[in-house]
């Protein structure tokens, strides 16, 4: 089955294989199998208080891939020009989110964990944390 394609510029979803038996399943990533960037960064979100949100940010440079490891959240995107909300609820199925997207986790169900692999490390100067800046920055990038 052909994933629906996203609006938001150069995001899409990425099939994560794996193998299942009765002991369960696994799900991998492999670089230039699904992930086209060598990690630099992991960190998972979890124990979201309710009401709470993560995110409501855009990266000059970071690239993300976002992975529903249990549970559900609602991720909405924004690249200046379209919006979209999704919902990230499967382990097989990944969501790649391009820099000069802004991006927002809510609505987070109990229990949820979501994992994030980013092509960059932390450096607080690629990120865009006030909406006007991010679309007046990314308006002019893409212009």
């Amino acid at each position: 089955m052909t994933e629906p394609s996203l609006e938001s510029r150069d995001c899409r979803w990425i099939k994560v294989p794996g193998a299942a038996d009765a002991r369960g399943s696994v799900n991998f990533l492999e670089i230039g199998k699904g992930l086209d960037f060598t990690p630099q960064r992991l960190f998972w979100l979890h124990h979201v208080a309710p009401g709470q949100w993560r995110g409501r940010h855009g990266h000059r440079e970071s690239k993300l891939v976002l992975i529903a490891a249990s549970g559900s959240c609602r991720v909405h995107l924004d690249d200046g020009r379209a919006t979209e909300t999704l919902v990230l609820d499967d382990p097989t199925r990944a969501l790649y989110v391009a820099p000069w997207v802004w991006h927002e986790l809510t609505d987070f169900a109990p229990q949820t964990a979501v994992m994030v692999i980013a092509s960059t490390r932390y450096d607080e100067a690629e990120y865009l944390r006030d909406y006007e800046v991010f679309r007046r920055e990314a308006a002019e990038r893409f212009a």
